[in-house]
């Protein structure tokens, strides 16, 4: 009577025997985590008016590895947007971008994206034009933006990065679209209540900041189930922090959720504990871990 290893020799070829023994070394060495720690970027790890992430804040990154706490950067900005960001731990924590729509993690997607379908995403895109605001998406291949806005939003940081691209039709934007951000001037409230009437019972219409809101298919709550499952972390182990509306799903499904002091008066008003001190506060729930 044969042996299982030698009926599978048999059957198989070498070469698949060989990637399932691979398969299964890399099932047993798959590395634990205590804790994972969700972080909202604008607000929260940058304050408002900083534009580079602290050396402070890396190497609270790099002594959590040493206590086996993994991080997650959590943003509704758009994932080419945060690598550079975090290049000097770019490595070692997962990025969260466009609100949750995309999980990437050492280059690596793991999960499929969360999307908008072409033609709905055209006519939210002429719904936002049409009440006066600017439809920024995000695609998997570049943040658009409509040529017409180009002298308007001449100030915005993201114009100088080599992911913007700007089109005439909507035919000239490549890519699965992933989110819509409403880029305002100063009419926020009316086009957010229009918006929330047309969208709110299939999408997360959230502000993200003064004059800006997002229509994202997933949340970041979502986000960070999901990433919490796949690194085989409790919830109960999971801890959030965030300043905007767009958070405030993680906030909810963490273990544990911390609002900033910064934050807008609508938020801080949620039972959350409030956080003065992001990298001191953090220190400490890794040091009890210790």
């Amino acid at each position: 009577m044969l042996s299982n290893q030698e009926e599978t020799s048999r059957v198989l070829p070498l070469g698949w025997i060989f990637a399932i023994l691979v398969h299964n070394i890399l099932e047993v060495d798959v590395h634990t985590y205590a804790g994972i720690v969700f972080c909202d970027v604008d607000g929260t790890i940058l304050p408002h008016g900083e534009k580079t992430v602290s050396s402070e804040f890396f190497a609270l990154v790099e002594e959590a590895r040493q206590t086996d706490f993994l991080f997650c950067i959590s943003s509704g900005r758009f994932h080419e947007a945060l690598i550079p960001l975090f290049s000097p731990v770019s490595s070692q924590v997962v990025f969260s971008a466009s609100n949750g729509c995309r999980v990437v993690y050492q280059g690596t997607e793991l999960f499929p994206n969360h999307g908008i379908t072409r033609p709905l995403a055209e006519q939210i895109t002429s719904s936002l034009h049409a009440w006066g605001a600017t439809a920024l998406i995000s695609t998997t291949e570049a943040i658009y933006l409509p040529t017409s806005s180009r002298k308007q939003l001449k100030a915005k940081s993201y114009l100088a990065k080599g992911y913007t691209r700007f089109f005439d039709t909507f035919n000239e934007v490549i890519g699965d679209v992933l989110q819509i951000t409403a880029v305002c001037d100063g009419n926020v409230p009316t086009v957010l209540e229009q918006s929330r009437k047309a969208w709110d019972s299939s999408f997360h219409v959230v502000t993200t900041g003064n004059q800006m809101f997002d229509i994202c298919p997933t949340s970041k709550g979502t986000s960070l189930k999901a990433i919490s499952e796949h690194f085989s972390v409790p919830l109960a182990h999971t801890y959030a922090f965030g300043d905007d509306e767009n958070d405030i799903p993680m906030l909810e499904a963490a273990g544990k959720g911390y609002i900033m002091g910064s934050a807008h008066q609508g938020v801080k008003d949620r039972e959350f504990e409030h956080c003065h001190d992001l990298v001191g506060t953090i220190r400490k729930i890794i040091e009890k871990q210790r």
